[in-house]
């Protein structure tokens, strides 16, 4: 069938046995171009200018530390103290000054035809041998280091004067303890002094005396070094600290580097901590995501030592939520039992709002036997009639479903008449996950769209900021029939390819292996830039095709697919993680059953494969796995519609039209309701038979669906 024919690891323990938290370095890359930005608008406003430069008629003011560290002459002024007013005029022209001072605040300036060795003069004068180097490569043809590395350069010289002491202009004293800096440093690194020393408060007029704060010696200990190098460092708990540091002292670039950090590192333990500095601090878009993470992850959360100390309204947020994510609803009576047993005197009266949230007409019989067997809810008190209406059926109950929804596009499969094969440009998603007995699901699965130029198969997807990217593969079965376009805009592919695997990861795309031209599988992984051209990465450490790989924890998981080995094609079960900062692959735990071609997307932090089929037997599977990191395993979960091979699966954000529609409820408990597959791939209820949503992404799409392919 193949083809064309038919983490960083965590610190050891400690001395008494626990793991403690690692520690992160962490840099805001854009803080070096937002100082230096803030730094041009002092200028221009005159504001804490302390140097005048003359040359020829012109009068310039600038701040001497900028000028200090990248020009040696400007060291020395600044170093021995000497007068405010210097005059360059004896050492460089008007021109060559300003190349040096634009340089200083830029990173580069702009030189006319024929003046590079004017300015190249004035900069050896003036001791300003980064100039100096660009002006002799711009004479050779050749490129030097970007602005915003020079910035950087020029902010490591600033951080060097600082802590050198060289022409500090500010001691700040608390609790005995004295901080020298500069005043321009500490208002381009952050708002709160910014405003300290140029709005006209009594400290801005403050001499060369001591100025007493009342801030404590260790927020200064974060800030003054934030300033000057953009950088911080500590574990995810300092880090929140530093976090609520930035908040009291309006340090943006500070705050935002850490609550990136915060973000990326969430775990089941720290989501709650998250979750209630933001609300304490009214961080709106971070308490959104935290409270998705904790739904997501809530059995992780359940079990955390703070999740009794959880304020009701939480509490109650998260059991009544629908995208609460449990693999059976006795996870939630559980967890909200443990929460109602850390204080039984005080919590009692809110024990029937905290279990009105528990969706008891989602168990069966046997997980409603261990229900009953609490005490809190023996008969015949008020929690036993709210079971018991519950069970009765009283009202709709509805299903927890993610906000995510799990999508597969294209592929191949059996036609209607069950004799041959025959690709489709149709997408599907998944409505809801039905629970059945132990870990097995059912799906419900319903039409989504259709390719905008016919079927594909063998395939790529990639989901970036909800966008559905679509890269290469096949429309037909010749061997030549491989593709190189891409939909909605990143550059084609470097060759046609096929069976090959996407995914997208801090907002860059990543290819890897897939058969091209030469039908043998490759192991190499591509990063594709939108717009930019491609960059070759560590291979995988197996030859594959017909795999998947997707995005999780920061790192690409990739899985099964085939391998050519003597001289024939065999079924691939290995599975590998790469992580980008160390350029480097790891094993894992292979596959529990041949994928070739299927479909894979992350869902609620676990890695699902779907469908494909076995190189070795020639058959199909339906079977939907699942890896979990955290436990290193696999899980069987389910099956597809049908047996499918080659589709490509990702999760997308779909509108209510299509996830909050009234199928969205339960009928009551015991109500049987038949499921049966229309033609093709599918599965509704008899009940909810209804026009099949095909939206024409290419022409008219809804106003309320966000479709639409486009050319890349």
């Amino acid at each position: 069938m193949w083809p064309g024919e038919g983490p960083e690891p965590a610190e050891g323990p400690d001395e008494e046995g626990d793991t403690p938290e690692p520690r992160w370095e962490l840099r805001s890359e854009c803080h070096a171009q937002q100082f230096f930005e803030a730094a041009l608008e002092l200028r221009g406003q005159g504001q804490l200018v302390d140097m005048t430069v003359l040359a020829g008629a012109q009068r310039y003011q600038a701040h001497g530390v900028v000028l200090a560290a990248v020009s040696t002459f400007f060291c020395q002024q600044l170093a021995c103290g000497a007068a405010r007013e210097v005059d360059v005029s004896p050492l460089a022209t008007p021109r060559g000054w300003e190349a040096v001072l634009d340089f200083a605040y830029t990173g580069a300036f702009t030189a006319m035809p024929g003046t590079a060795g004017e300015l190249e003069a004035a900069a050896q004068a003036l001791g300003a041998p980064r100039v100096v180097e660009i002006c002799r490569k711009m004479g050779g043809g050749l490129e030097g280091r970007s602005p915003d590395e020079e910035q950087w350069e020029t902010l490591r010289g600033m951080e060097e004067l600082y802590r050198a002491g060289v022409g500090c202009d500010l001691k700040l004293t608390t609790e005995g303890e004295t901080f020298r800096a500069h005043r321009v440093a500490l208002s381009c690194g952050c708002e709160y002094f910014r405003a300290m020393f140029c709005s006209g408060m009594r400290e801005a007029r403050q001499g060369a005396d001591p100025l007493p704060t009342l801030m404590a010696p260790a927020d200064l200990r974060l800030l003054l070094p934030f300033a000057y190098s953009g950088t911080v460092a500590g574990s995810w708990a300092e880090l929140l600290g530093t976090a609520e540091t930035a908040l009291q002292y309006q340090a943006s670039g500070l705050l935002a580097l850490c609550l990136e950090a915060l973000q990326r590192a969430l775990s089941p333990a720290h989501s709650l901590d998250l979750l209630a500095f933001a609300r304490a601090y009214d961080l709106r878009p971070l308490g959104t995501a935290t409270q998705a993470y904790a739904l997501a992850n809530f059995s992780g959360v359940a079990r955390c030592p703070g999740f009794p100390a959880l304020p009701l309204a939480e509490l109650l947020a998260l059991l009544g939520s629908d995208e609460l994510y449990v693999a059976s609803e006795v996870e939630a009576f559980e967890a909200a039992l443990r929460w109602l047993d850390a204080d039984c005197t005080r919590r009692l009266p809110h024990a029937e709002a905290v279990l009105g949230r528990i969706r008891f007409s989602l168990m069966g019989t046997r997980e409603l036997r261990r229900v009953r067997a609490v005490d809190l809810l023996a008969p015949p008190g008020r929690l036993y009639q709210l079971l018991v209406a519950a069970v009765a059926g009283e009202g709709p109950c509805r299903v927890r479903t993610p906000a995510g929804a799990l999508v597969i596009c294209g592929g191949e499969g059996l036609a209607p008449s069950l004799a041959t094969r025959r690709p489709t440009r149709e997408l599907w998603f998944a409505h809801r996950f039905h629970s059945g007995v132990g870990l097995v699901k059912q799906v419900e699965w319903r039409r989504l769209g259709q390719f905008p130029d016919g079927p594909r198969f063998r395939h790529a997807a990639a989901v970036l900021d909800n966008m559905l990217y679509v890269l290469g593969g096949k429309h037909y079965y010749g061997v030549r029939d491989m593709l190189a376009t891409a939909f909605r805009p990143c550059a084609p592919l470097p060759a046609p390819l096929c069976g090959h695997a996407a995914c997208t990861l801090d907002g860059a795309i990543y290819v890897s292996g897939g058969c091209d031209g030469s039908s043998k599988c490759r192991a190499w992984l591509l990063q594709l830039s939108l717009g930019g051209p491609s960059a070759q990465l560590a291979p995988m450490l197996e030859e594959r095709a017909g795999h998947i790989m997707e995005a999780l924890g920061g790192q690409l998981y990739v899985a099964g697919g085939l391998r050519w080995r003597d001289g024939g094609y065999t079924d691939q079960l290995a599975c590998e993680v790469y992580s980008p900062g160390p350029d480097a692959w790891v094993r894992l735990s292979p596959l529990p059953q041949a994928h070739v071609g299927g479909a894979s997307a992350v869902l609620q932090g676990e890695l699902y494969v779907l469908g494909g089929y076995s190189q070795e037997t020639y058959r199909d599977t339906h079977l939907v796995h699942a890896y979990q990191p955290g436990q290193e395993r696999w899980l069987m979960l389910g099956t597809l519609p049908q047996a499918c091979a080659d589709l490509r699966a990702c999760v997308l954000l779909l509108p209510p039209a299509l996830r909050g529609d009234p199928a969205h409820l339960m009928p009551p408990h015991g109500t049987r309701q038949s499921l049966a597959p229309p033609h093709g791939m599918g599965s509704l209820p008899l009940t909810e038979r209804r026009t099949p949503l095909s939206p024409t992404w290419d022409e008219n799409p809804p106003s309320d669906i966000p479709m639409g392919w486009g050319p890349l």
